[in-house]
């Protein structure tokens, strides 16, 4: 499944986020919630986090990179499940990490979720507007191959 699209939810009292009906299939076998690399959370399939997680254990131990980012990544990663309304339990050190109340967007960002602040994913959003020109331009650096599509 290709995650894509935002969408306004709200954390519960009890820390509860419903994931948008139309990805909860894609999570039926549980979920891996994580301290994203911007100041959001993650959520990634069991399956899609296996990948990640097998790609990780191919860089070389012996590299501070490689440790710092594996502990950066698995430190903050937490296994769920889908409740029979869809929903989620977000970690509270989790919404603590990336500012979240109870107001929050839910975006897609390809083989995973990320869930902001309202109002962090307002300023994101801002910020992603005014250099849109420029991160298309720099696109082509991120490709395996170098080429832009």
């Amino acid at each position: 499944m290709i995650f894509s699209g935002e969408y306004e939810h709200r954390i519960d009292s009890q820390g509860r986020l419903a994931i948008p009906a139309r990805f909860r299939a894609a999570f039926a076998d549980g979920l891996v919630l994580g301290r994203g690399y911007d100041p959001c959370i993650t959520a990634y399939s069991t399956n899609e986090w296996q990948k990640l997680a097998e790609t990780m254990r191919a860089l070389p131990e012996t590299s501070a990179a490689t440790r710092r980012l594996n502990r950066l990544t698995f430190a903050g990663a937490y296994p769920g499940d889908l409740d029979r309304q869809g929903r989620t339990l977000i970690p509270a050190v989790l919404r603590q990490y990336a500012g979240i109340a109870e107001n929050v967007v839910v975006a897609g960002a390809g083989k995973y979720l990320e869930i902001w602040s309202s109002e962090r994913w307002r300023a994101e959003r801002q910020a992603l507007d005014a250099a849109a020109a420029e991160i298309a331009e720099r696109a082509h650096r991120l490709s395996p191959s170098g080429a832009a599509r």
